[in-house]
């Protein structure tokens, strides 16, 4: 099943909410979700993972609390994107715009060709794009959303099989579910009626990234079995619809998830039943609510490792969350580069990132 997540609680309303809420998952950013009890633990001393998830902004509201150097780093790379999440990758290229990475899933079925037909990998020029207007970014200055609107613009697909592109994606594997968009600086005001974006500006977006993570090298890493990672996105219903949140856990080994495989199979849960790809993805035991698809997925370093994209339903209290390894995206990108003619090379080439 694909699903999207995210959920918490800020420190006025801690205790109710931990006491009435809970962790939320759904099968993706367009489905409903399934509320399940989480227990009342104290706030930790360290940051560590844990099943419970955090709010963004009340987190930072908190001086004391242990994970808010790490959201602070983090958060602002960070988008609404509809009704799921979206992240900044890098803000250096040479034509001056930023990369922006999702899961297809959250785009809905038809966005890069018809219902149940095969959808090749594909780059393509933004600036003959139309803009969609589907993200709210963090304020340049972090610790809230902006109060406007901006557009993104299509770059770069991976390929998806006909059997695949159909059904609000639920089939859809991690190894075909994560794109790569183009957004700019426009700003643009909400209303009644959507606005109308203007050709694509050659400019970047102005978002909070206190250690300039998407201006300097390397714009992305890769995930470790061990690693403790952050997932920041928001929830599409539940309880923290809205809210912007942060999931912690720990990245497993591959025997760790052969046996997390294993018991999820024999609980009937349809995560079980997909195999892990280790090239493409990697899986870590964290909570996960619907809306969080798309989201970045952050190591210690706050350096961006990945894009959510699938998680289980809880068991005994927890979940297994999959998510696509940047190396892996940004790898599939550069091969459909080098397989472009020379004069499409030059006008795709200002769009890549050149930090790394």
């Amino acid at each position: 099943m694909i699903k999207t997540y995210l959920g918490t609680f800020g420190p006025s309303v801690r205790a109710f909410r931990l006491a009435m809420l809970g962790v939320v998952c759904s099968i993706c950013a367009l489905a409903g979700c399934d509320v399940t009890p989480i227990d009342d633990t104290p706030q930790p001393t360290v940051c560590e993972p844990s099943n419970t998830m955090l709010e963004i902004f009340a987190t930072l509201d908190d001086a004391d609390h242990p994970c808010r150097t790490w959201i602070d780093q983090t958060h602002g790379r960070v988008a609404r994107s509809g009704s799921a999440s979206a992240a900044v990758w890098s803000r250096s290229t040479q034509a001056g715009a930023a990369l922006l990475v999702s899961a297809v899933h959250t785009l809905g079925v038809g966005w890069f060709g018809p219902a149940n037909t095969e959808i090749q990998a594909e780059l393509r020029d933004p600036s003959q794009e139309i803009g969609v207007v589907r993200l709210t970014f963090v304020a340049p200055e972090g610790g809230a959303l902006d109060d406007d609107l901006s557009p993104m613009f299509d770059f770069f697909n991976l390929p998806t099989p006909a059997d695949q592109n159909n059904n609000f994606f639920l089939s859809i594997l991690p190894r075909y579910d994560a794109f790569v968009a183009i957004v700019d600086d426009q700003k643009l005001t909400s209303g009644l009626l959507i606005p109308q974006p203007d050709e694509l500006h050659l400019a970047p977006p102005d978002i909070y990234d206190p250690l300039e993570r998407t201006t300097t090298a390397p714009t992305f890493s890769d995930a470790d079995a061990g690693d403790m990672v952050m997932a920041i996105g928001f929830p599409a219903e539940g309880a923290f619809a809205g809210e912007m949140t942060a999931s912690i856990g720990t990245v497993l080994s591959a025997s760790e998830i052969d046996d997390v495989l294993q018991m999820l199979a024999d609980a009937g849960d349809e995560e079980g039943f997909i195999a892990y790809d280790p090239e493409v993805e990697f899986i870590y035991r964290g909570p996960a609510a619907g809306g969080m698809s798309g989201g970045g997925v952050f190591n210690e370093s706050a350096e961006l490792v990945g894009v959510l994209v699938r998680a289980t339903d809880p068991l005994d209290g927890v979940q297994y969350v999959r998510a696509v390894r940047m190396s892996y995206l940004v790898g599939e990108l550069n091969a459909e580069f080098e397989l472009l003619p020379d004069n499409e090379k030059q006008v795709i080439g200002q769009f890549l990132d050149s930090a790394n």
